[in-house]
């Protein structure tokens, strides 16, 4: 198939549904190794070799600031490589990092992390934007969620390759780099976009510095992007921490590798059902459930006993409600754009509320880890789903004002 450049309104319909299969595909491969294992080998690994809370955590958040940084840069790079090659440029630079952290001192491992996380930042935008833009405006809905329900394979598969293979050795690094570049393989049946200027950058057009400050403040404050970093944050800090929790209270490697396991099933079979809360009940509906749901997660891993069958039962609920904000994030980043689809900037829209939700997502995600692994460090690792609660009462406070304000969605 050709390169041909194409207006996303031109494109015939089967050729375009086969580019959305084929940008699911690679999208799925590459999370199994980009983010799966990217997120559960290394605290596993550096819990195995005896690290500290905040060398965990330092490392876990090496991986959302590398993707942070990924994100920012990727539009310039699409613009200069389009869709197609910035993907294989994201996929490539996780995949050597992969392939090399096994030889590296483990107290470096910050280093390759946080390139997987550029790679992963430049993979995420340009392919998901690219996918976006192709989908037709009255499916997005139901796409993200079989999107977003496909990637969430990658915090199931994961685990279980550790749980195969171990974390230890360097063959689930090894396996980690072969699975992130046979992802590049479903890019040459996709038909390309061009990359516009407008559709890649976030522009806040005014020179004054106090405006543009507000301008900022605003970006960051968008609520689909707050409910997702506020899911990415728990997601994150649990990822990072539960391996040592579970440590503590006396489970075997292998028991945490399955509760990851657990919390990658919430997350892969909760988000179909989450988008369609969202198209049929709203938006705000569906993530006060959310909330509720993670409420009752965490009382129970926090005020039951500590076993085994209460953590997976906390862990997916959890996994549900992490990734379903992440999705319920993505689904009002679309809807600015269902009203203006034929409008020449419906596109620059979607793709700037898209990399809005991610950028957010992402420094929230890596602010959890980070800030879990100081308090951990000094009140032990019992405190992990204390400071869940005081996120979900963030996400309620959150929910309550946009509620107040009697919003659309």
């Amino acid at each position: 198939m050709t390169n041909v450049q194409i207006a996303s309104t031109q494109i015939h319909a089967k050729r375009r549904n086969l580019s959305i299969v084929a940008l699911n595909a690679v999208s799925t491969l590459s999370q199994i190794g980009q983010y799966g294992l990217g997120t559960t080998l290394l605290p596993i690994a550096l819990v195995a070799k005896g690290a500290t809370p905040e060398q965990i955590g330092i490392t876990s958040s090496a991986l959302w600031l590398g993707m942070l940084a990924g994100l920012l840069v990727t539009g310039q790079i699409i613009r200069a490589l389009g869709y197609r090659n910035t993907v294989i440029v994201g996929l490539a630079i996780s995949a050597l990092s992969f392939a090399v952290m096994p030889s590296l001192n483990w107290q470096w491992w910050f280093v390759p992390a946080a390139a997987i996380g550029f790679g992963l930042g430049l993979r995420w935008i340009a392919n998901e934007t690219w996918l976006y833009r192709l989908a037709p405006t009255h499916a997005r809905g139901r796409i993200i969620g079989i999107h977003e329900t496909l990637i969430s394979i990658a915090a199931v598969l994961a685990p279980l390759i550790i749980v195969s293979v171990g974390a230890i050795k360097p063959t689930a690094f090894w396996i980690a780099g072969t699975i992130i570049m046979l992802a590049a393989i479903p890019l040459f049946v996709a038909v390309t976009l061009p990359a516009t200027n407008s559709s890649q950058e976030i522009k806040l057009k005014d020179t004054n510095l106090g405006k543009s400050i507000k301008q900022t403040i605003a970006f960051l404050m968008g609520f689909g992007a707050l409910i997702a970093g506020l899911g990415g944050w728990m997601e994150g800090s649990i990822l990072a921490f539960l391996p040592m929790y579970s440590a503590d209270i006396g489970l075997a490697s292998s028991d945490v590798a399955w509760l990851l396991t657990i919390l990658g099933i919430g997350a892969m079979t909760c988000q179909f059902a989450i988008g369609w809360l969202a198209d049929n009940k709203g938006l705000l509906w569906t993530a006060k459930l959310c909330t509720f749901a993670a409420l009752l997660a965490v009382l129970m891993a926090t005020l039951f006993e500590k076993n085994f069958l209460n953590l997976a039962v906390a862990m997916f609920i959890l996994g549900g409600v992490g990734g379903g904000l992440l999705t319920l994030g993505i689904f009002w980043a679309t809807l600015a754009d269902a009203t203006a689809i034929e409008a020449d900037h419906s596109e620059a829209n979607l793709s700037n509320r898209v990399r809005q939700v991610s950028i957010v997502y992402t420094i929230l995600s890596a602010a959890g880890p980070f800030i879990s692994g100081f308090v951990v460090s000094h009140t032990g690792s019992g405190s992990l789903f204390w400071q869940q609660l005081v996120v979900i009462l963030v996400i309620a406070i959150v929910l309550f004002w946009h509620s107040r304000k009697n919003t659309t969605y």
